[in-house]
């Protein structure tokens, strides 16, 4: 089997030169893939592949869109397939989530006969079978919120289900087949609800679909916060925030950095209020300057990053002004916020010469007298949920009090001026507390803001209330029983002067013996047990690896050092997810930088490629390779652990429209030619002859220094010596 080089070259610069247009990644439900398969290279197959096509050009001028493909009249080659976008959607993102539907489809359920996804703005489905016109609810797809309402569930789900028809009603005669509606539940709650049909169904169909979709509020969401029913022919999703938008798609601008967001049923910031205080200007070169200070501050927000959240400045000190965001969101959110909020100022209050607006997100003031490092509290906004908590009510005034008191305390000796916390109420409730103050604050005036707002706008006689916030100048202060606020960004800085009370400072003799009794007992049981997990981690391996075990045992980690070494496979990292599962960085105890290969149970790569990667790539080296570290086989866990390459993978750079700039040529000629000798290594110059049988660009991982390295061996095939070659083809369509 002999191969060229400089051949390996050439087809590596034309995948580089011609890459495949790759689809955004967006979060979705599915796919649903039938067990009906069909071949590779069928001609079933390749008309599945010119509807894909076809739907994806549709949908940046049309919100639904169905059509057949069938080659020379073929019927029982015919392939039927629509998509629907949310009815809210504009053109620019239904494209954009359609072209991702397709592309997962393609690769996900490629042999399927049939096939469907659910994305947050569209879905997409496809069957050998003719499906127009016909109502379907299978399969199905039910999702809830994780958290419960805190009004009386029962009155809840008899309002929201009534709600929900009126609704379903609307969106059956409506000409999209799509309606939204609102519905309070309090003073300051309300539900908002949306109902979507195909466009191809009659008003009954769709009704009917509908009423099978409200049905199973009660089975899937009963007194939660939010759910959705998701069918082939239908949808409902209810949410106690507004998360659509209202309008038609085809009057929609195309999205921006930084889109306009003026109604207050926009996502989320929302707006809360505003004051307009002086209302006439005293010259009109004010104007000019309140319009120069805005621009200034909507410029600032848009080039800020996380440590930029607050921004004082003035203008020729004759109008001042500041923004504050609120300190767990990211810039992207910031920027949004203060964007909106310099438009919405400028329009409410054209003639002020000072003015005060608050928004979800953040908070902006100007004025034509330097406010900057003094404490006001006035203007102020208020809200309160006026439902009260009855249970336990005098213990969970007490409770909301401390809570409040304790985050006053700490809001003031923080850097950032910023704190949250969560409290623990009963066994099922937890109480959210977060405090704010703008940054040009004194310690002492920071405190004196926070405290006031406790003892002037929240009095003893409010605390019965189960959630509300109050808005000053110079503080803010917002309490609820489910988490509003961002976790992982900007987090809670640790006090910078004050010293923690609440250590104990003895320890009595009675304790030391009793300590040292459980630490005998627990050291004996450790020891027991890791004789036993020894014994047990024996015979995993001889059981997968066989006669195998004893060459690669020195390979096997403890599933406790890869979660210690991941942070229990927390959020923050993970850096790469796919058909096998999802991937995290990692640092073992040595400092060694790893990634984490860690298989979902649900992968299609089984068992037999598990194996077949540990065995083969261990016993492969080279530079143009990934170094292979080890393998974790414990708790049902299928875990594979690499060196970790720093600068993702190839596709990255080839498929991204500014990263691919990056690239220069001589860096592109190292690339093919580093792929070249890693391919040529396995074909001929290894101790082993392995065919990879699945190269691709997401398979080729880049270091520093942009050296590339083979990855993924799960597909690879040893390849016998006589015979030459392999029997069948595998690998990524």
């Amino acid at each position: 089997m002999a191969f060229n080089l400089n051949s390996l070259k050439l087809v590596l610069v034309f995948i580089t030169i011609f890459p495949i247009t790759k689809a955004k990644e967006l979060d979705y439900q599915g796919p649903v893939c039938s067990e009906d398969r069909t071949t590779s290279n069928t001609t079933y197959q390749l008309n599945l592949f010119t509807l894909f096509s076809s739907l994806s050009s549709k949908a940046t001028t049309t919100i639904f869109y169905n059509n057949t493909i069938m080659a020379d009249k073929d019927s029982s080659n015919a392939v039927y397939g629509l998509f629907m976008c949310r009815g809210d959607a504009p053109f620019d993102v239904c494209g954009d989530c359609v072209q991702s539907a397709t592309h997962v489809l393609s690769s996900e359920c490629t042999l399927s006969l049939w096939g469907m996804i659910w994305y947050e703005q569209c879905m997409v489905r496809y069957s050998n079978t003719s499906f127009f016109s016909v109502p379907s609810t299978q399969p199905s797809n039910l999702m809830s919120n994780n958290f419960n309402v805190s009004t009386n569930q029962t009155m809840f789900v008899s309002l929201l289900v009534t709600t929900m028809n009126k609704t379903a009603d609307e969106a059956a005669f409506s000409l999209n087949k799509y309606a939204t509606k609102e519905q309070k539940v309090t003073e300051v709650q309300t539900i908002f609800n949306l109902a979507q049909c195909t466009k191809d169904l009659s008003v009954q169909d769709c009704r009917t679909c509908l009423g099978f979709a409200v049905a199973q509020i009660p089975v899937c969401c009963k007194g939660r916060r939010g759910g959705r029913v998701l069918l082939p022919s239908c949808n409902i999703r209810f949410e106690l925030y507004p998360f659509y938008r209202h309008g038609s798609p085809e009057l929609f601008v195309p999205a921006t950095k930084y889109p306009s967001i003026d109604s207050k049923y926009s996502q989320d910031p929302v707006y809360l209020s505003h004051k307009c205080l002086t209302t006439n200007y005293q010259t009109t070169l004010d104007k000019k300057r309140i319009t120069t200070l805005l621009a200034y501050l909507s410029s600032k927000a848009r080039n800020s990053n996380n440590k930029d959240d607050f921004q004082m400045t003035n203008v020729d000190n004759k109008v001042f002004g500041l923004y504050l965001c609120r300190g767990d969101i990211p810039s992207s959110l910031c920027a949004e916020c203060i964007v909106n909020a310099t438009d919405r100022i400028a329009s409410e209050c054209p003639m002020s010469i000072e003015a005060m607006i608050w928004y979800n997100y953040c908070l902006l003031r100007y004025s034509n007298y330097s406010f900057f490092r003094t404490m006001s509290t006035s203007p102020r906004f208020e809200s309160m949920n006026v439902t009260k908590y009855e249970d336990y009510k005098s213990y969970y005034k007490y409770q909301l009090w401390s809570a409040l008191t304790k985050v006053a305390g700490d809001i003031w000796d923080r850097n950032d001026r910023y704190c949250k916390e969560t409290f623990v109420l009963n066994e099922v409730q937890r109480l959210y507390v977060q405090g704010q103050c703008t940054k040009d604050l004194s310690t002492g005036d920071c405190n004196y803001c926070i405290h006031d707002v406790i003892e002037n706008a929240i009095p003893w006689s409010r605390l019965g209330s189960v959630g509300g916030r109050v808005l000053y100048p110079s503080c803010t202060l917002r309490f609820e029983l489910f988490p509003f606020y961002r976790n992982g960004t900007n987090d809670q800085q640790p006090p910078s002067t004050k010293e923690k009370n609440g250590r104990s400072r003895a320890i009595t003799f009675t304790v030391i013996p009793i300590v040292a009794s459980a630490l005998l007992f627990y050291f004996c049981c450790y020891l027991r047990r890791k004789r036993a997990r020894k014994s047990y981690n024996k015979t995993i391996l001889k059981q997968n690896f066989g006669h195998e075990s004893n060459t690669i045992g020195g390979l096997q980690f403890d599933l406790s050092i890869i979660e210690a070494a991941t942070n229990n496979f927390a959020e923050e990292n993970k850096i790469g997810k796919g058909g096998f599962g999802q991937v995290y960085k990692g640092v073992l105890s040595d400092g060694r930088h790893i990634a984490v290969k860690r298989l979902s149970k649900s992968s299609n790569q089984g068992a037999a490629e598990f194996k077949n990667e540990v065995l083969l790539i261990a016993k492969l080296q080279h530079k143009n390779l990934v170094a292979f570290i080890g393998f974790c086989l414990q708790e049902e866990e299928k875990i594979l652990i690499y060196e970790y390459v720093p600068n993702k993978s190839l596709d990255y750079f080839l498929f991204d429209p500014r990263s691919k700039k990056r690239l220069s040529w001589s860096e592109r000629y190292n690339i093919i030619d580093g792929i070249a000798r890693g391919i040529l290594y396995l074909h001929e110059y290894s101790r082993l002859k392995v065919i990879h049988r699945d190269l691709k660009p997401s398979n080729i991982l880049l270091d520093e220094n942009m050296n590339p390295k083979i990855s993924d061996f799960g597909l690879a095939r040893i390849v016998d010596q006589q015979q030459g070659y392999a029997t069948r083809v595998v690998g990524t369509l």
